[in-house]
């Protein structure tokens, strides 16, 4: 209940601010810092949550790519000479 009443007090201080912000020049100008700020503090969390989450598939596709089966290239497993077999006439095929 008490945080219900803290952000309607807040909710009346911004919309006082917001009604003295057409008389008063400094009123609307501590309302553009304000915005301006925030929206700086926005960007900035959510660059350093995209960095994060960035460090972390990182990791991840590390791992991934490390727990796969390593695959043997089958040039390793023939013989360095192909034994070439001369052939005089047909075969029939079995």
């Amino acid at each position: 209940m008490r945080q219900l009443r803290e952000s309607h007090r807040m909710s009346q201080v911004s919309g006082f601010l917001l009604g003295l912000s057409l008389y008063s020049y400094r009123v609307r100008e501590l309302l553009a810092c304000w915005l301006f700020f925030i929206l700086l503090f926005v960007v900035l969390a959510l660059l350093i949550l995209g960095g994060v989450l960035a460090w972390y598939a990182g990791i991840y596709a590390a791992h991934w790519t490390r727990t796969t089966v390593p695959v043997t290239p089958v040039l390793v497993l023939a013989p360095a000479e192909v034994p070439l077999v001369t052939i005089s006439g047909p075969r029939e095929l079995k």
